[in-house]
C-alpha cells in the first residue's frame, strides 16, 4: 500500500512541472550589447549604459535561478514519490538498488541547488541563447545605424 501523502506529492510535482513549462520561455538569458563607443559618451550616458547592463544581469540571474529552483523542486518531488512507493514486495537487493538510485537523484537536486547559489552570488553566469543573441544584435544594429545587418 502506498503512502496516503503520495497523491499529494504527485499533484504537487505535476503543478511544478506545469509551471516550469509555462515559464520556459522566460528562462533564456537576454544578452547585453554595450555601445562600442562607450568611452566617448557623456558620463550620464555611460552611467545609464552601466545601469542598463546591471539591470539586464540582475534579470537574467533571477530568471535562471527561478527556473533552476523549480527544476530542483520537481526533482525533489520525484524523489519523494520514489521513496513513498511501497517496496514491500521487493527483495532487499532491489530495495538497496532503489535507495542508491534515490541517493543519486538527491545528489542531482543538491547540484542544481548549488548552481542556483552560484547564480545568485555572481559566481556563475546564466547561459545565453545564441539565437536570442543574433536577434538582439540585429535589433541593436538597426537601432544604432538605422539598417539591418547585410542590407545596403
Amino acid at each position: 500500500m502506498d503512502s496516503p501523502d503520495l497523491e499529494t506529492v504527485e499533484r504537487t510535482r505535476a503543478v511544478i512541472e506545469e509551471l516550469i513549462a509555462y515559464r520556459s520561455h522566460l528562462s533564456v538569458s537576454v544578452p547585453y550589447f554595450a555601445p562600442t563607443n562607450i568611452g566617448s559618451l557623456t558620463p550620464d550616458v555611460q552611467q545609464n549604459e552601466s545601469r542598463i547592463k546591471e539591470e539586464n544581469d540582475y534579470g537574467n540571474r533571477v530568471r535562471a535561478a527561478i527556473q533552476m529552483s523549480l527544476a530542483a523542486a520537481a526533482a525533489s518531488m520525484r524523489l519523494a514519490e520514489s521513496l513513498m512507493h511501497d517496496d514491500a514486495q521487493l527483495g532487499m537487493r532491489e530495495r538497496q538498488q532503489n535507495l542508491a538510485r534515490c541517493a543519486q537523484e538527491a545528489q542531482s537536486c543538491r547540484d542544481v541547488a548549488g548552481h542556483v547559489v552560484a547564480l545568485l552570488s555572481g559566481k556563475e553566469a546564466p547561459k545565453v541563447d545564441a539565437l536570442m543573441e543574433i536577434r538582439r544584435l540585429k535589433s541593436a544594429v538597426h537601432d544604432r545605424f538605422g539598417r539591418w545587418p547585410g542590407s545596403k
